[in-house]
């Protein structure tokens, strides 16, 4: 009777307790929607401020670049430092006049420090110090400065570029005409506490810093030097996204930073920014939220303490008791032990990753290697492992299957390894040197990942060292040029010329970064599915896809492959339509003008308004014959109907058909028929 009454009991205190979690979880689940509702509403007011803040960033900024601009316009242009900019020859009393307009500008100026004008004609150097005299290029003391005027192919911007002189830093503008060989170059140079503080004076009042395209910083308020280093790679990430400006907001949301990079200069604007200070209504209703959630949350955490260690134990015990009854429990059992083992290996894998990122945790002992494979099974690597050698081995899940941390094992120990395991697991292997620290097993891993990435340079084969990825350390640039020729072979319709230009730019990404290798081939299969756009064809669209899965830079190959042939063959078969177009023009002139004495295919093209050669040319690559033997062969064939149908002289009939002699009527009338016109109009009788 008292098991029937504690039985009813479990049952009921169950069931309240039930209703209580649920009362619980539907607050939560209130309280959580709220919090999310107001941080909506916060992300919305500083998205606002935000574009506030981008508009009189840009305003600002590009009044300020508009000031200089001006007058380095105004100085590139005026008469005298034209002259000392592009002159062959410059006499002395234009150099005097010269150089002194120049100092006189600079000494005028309320930003300027200095500026030089470089004459590429004759490789000299004009300043705006005291002295008139100028400086021959090459021996210039500040070859950092000649560098740069003489180097500007490499630079597309007319600046600024921070630099150290002996004038103390300065900020750099270089001026040029891009599409004037030889046109020489003018260099201002801004004083770099003028700069800094109309940078920063964009918004008085408020934390700001300025930095350029690569993440250094040209100008900051005090204390936010470091800030803005933290901030950089999240920042970089997204203007490499195409997010110009924006915002970003601390894991807690209580600080961040609004970001404008400017339209005209690429310079990046930071300003930090307090969410309490900014919007003091918004951070008190959150912090309101949060402390309300984390009183509900404790309740929450009570309450399972109690279910877990008062309510559930009895519960336990019955559920026991009934398997103990029944024939399940075995099967339970497998189930509860498959999951403590998955947990368990979920753990490991865990570790290795933290171990991977530079973490000592104390796992294995030094040296060690690090092995990856594509095998997703660690139980098998460590059964293989366990059969080949008896050296110890940490192996857990890994992004690309497995890894493996081989300790006390020399490097051709681990290169053993891995043709053993390649050939009992049927994968790819990737191992690393011997190691001495989680720091070097991190920069090693590192390697790995870019090795795999790259895999498919080396197809076939199952073993890759860490050594390959050194080839992939260097930056790599990809020439204009290169691709110029490949599309301008696919335009032209030549298909070799576009798979040796094709070979050429593999042969120069093939050491670039897994990143920048991605970069160069989507940009040209943009390249070149426009093109197939502007041709009528259907453009290859899964540009970023094109290296998922990729096991063999043949496929790749063919791909391309693929794509050229299309162009080619449509830019054939659109050069054939436009000869036969042509030639048909051609005949039809020749066949309503053929009994015209002057008829020539010089005057045909000059008719059309094209060059007489180019016209004949790719007539002859329509129909086969030149312009000349058409108008021979019309003007014959006429001639034959005509001493067929008529009984008019041969004379006659040669001038009819457009031969002012009658004597080169018969040569040719000969060549092309292999008899006299007498002759053929007498076998016509016959």
């Amino acid at each position: 009777m008292r098991t029937g009454k504690t039985t009813v009991f479990q049952r009921a205190s169950l069931r309240r307790a039930a209703v209580i979690l649920l009362i619980i979880a539907v607050f939560l689940s209130m309280f959580l929607l709220f919090i999310q509702m107001s941080q909506e509403s916060l992300i919305q007011s500083l998205t606002q401020l935000n574009n506030e803040f981008v508009e009189q960033v840009d305003t600002i900024s590009g009044t300020l670049l508009e000031i200089i601009h001006n007058a380095a316009m105004q100085m590139f242009y005026s008469r005298s430092l034209a002259k000392l900019r592009t002159l062959d020859s410059v006499s002395n009393a234009e150099r005097i006049a010269g150089m002194r307009d120049l100092g006189s500008w600079v000494s005028s100026s309320t930003f300027l420090s200095s500026a030089l004008i470089y004459n590429a004609h004759t490789d000299t150097m004009y300043t705006s110090g005291g002295a008139h005299v100028p400086n021959a290029g090459q021996t210039y003391a500040d070859h950092s400065t000649y560098d740069l005027m003489v180097s500007r192919a490499r630079h597309g911007f007319t600046g600024p570029v921070k630099r150290e002189s002996a004038e103390g830093e300065i900020y750099s503008f270089l001026f040029f005409e891009p599409n004037v060989p030889n046109s020489g170059a003018l260099l201002l140079n801004v004083r770099a506490p003028w700069f800094e503080n109309q940078l920063l004076g964009l918004s008085s009042g408020h934390n700001s810093v300025v930095l350029n395209s690569q993440g250094e910083v040209l100008a900051a308020n005090e204390g936010l030097l470091s800030g803005a280093v933290q901030v950089w790679p999240e920042l970089s990430t997204r203007l490499e996204d195409g997010e110009a400006h924006g915002i970003i907001l601390d894991p807690r949301g209580n600080s961040g930073w609004m970001y404008a990079q400017l339209r005209n200069s690429g310079l990046i604007y930071l300003r930090s920014f307090d969410t309490s200070e900014l919007l003091p209504g918004l951070a008190r209703v959150r912090n309101f939220a949060l402390g309300l959630l984390l009183a509900v949350s404790s309740v929450l955490v009570i309450g399972a303490l109690y279910t877990v260690l008062v309510l559930y134990p009895p519960v336990q015990a019955v559920r026991e008791a009934l398997h103990k009854l029944g024939s399940s429990h075995g099967d339970m059992a497998v189930v509860m032990d498959r999951l403590v083992e998955s947990r368990m290996e979920q753990q490991l894998a865990d570790e290795v990753a933290r171990l991977l990122q530079g973490e000592e945790l104390g796992l294995l002992e030094y040296p060690a290697s690090l092995i990856l494979l594509n095998c997703s099974d660690p139980k098998s690597v460590r059964s293989a492992l366990a059969k080949i050698t008896p050296l110890p081995a940490i192996v857990a899940a890994a992004p690309i299957g497995c890894a493996a941390l081989i300790s006390r094992a020399s490097e051709q120990q681990v290169l053993d390894l891995c043709l053993a395991l390649s050939d009992v697991l049927s994968c790819r292997c990737l191992y690393g040197t011997p190691k001495e620290s989680a720091a070097e097993l991190s920069r090693c891993h590192a390697s790995l990942q870019e090795l795999w990435q790259m895999r498919f340079l080396y197809a076939g084969q199952a073993v890759l060292s860490e050594k390959l990825a050194a080839s992939f350390s260097q930056p790599v640039e990809l020439a204009d040029k290169d691709v110029s020729a490949l599309l301008s072979a696919l335009r032209s319709g030549s298909l070799d010329e576009a798979r040796a230009a094709w070979k050429e730019i593999f042969e120069q990404i093939r050491t670039a970064k897994f990143t920048d290798f991605r970069f160069f081939l989507r940009s040209i299969l943009q390249d070149l599915g426009a093109m197939q756009s502007e041709l009528g064809l259907d453009p290859f669209t899964e540009t970023s896809q094109v290296l998922e899965g990729l096991e063999d830079a043949a496929q790749l190959h063919r791909l391309l492959d693929g794509i050229f042939q299309q162009i080619v063959d449509r830019q054939q078969e659109r050069r054939r339509s436009s000869l036969e177009l042509l030639a048909a023009k051609v005949d039809d002139r020749i066949a309503a003008g053929y009994g015209d004495v002057s008829l020539s295919a010089h005057g045909i093209a000059d008719e059309m308004g094209m060059n007489p050669v180019y016209l004949s040319r790719l007539y002859k690559e329509a129909t086969g014959v030149s312009i000349v033997d058409a108008i021979k062969k019309v003007r014959i064939d006429r001639a034959k109907q005509l001493l067929r149908a008529t009984d008019a002289s041969v004379k006659d009939i040669a001038e009819q058909v457009g031969f002012a002699n009658d004597k080169y009527f018969f040569v040719v009338f000969k060549e092309l028929c292999g008899t006299t016109p007498k002759e053929y109009r007498g076998s016509c009788q016959q």
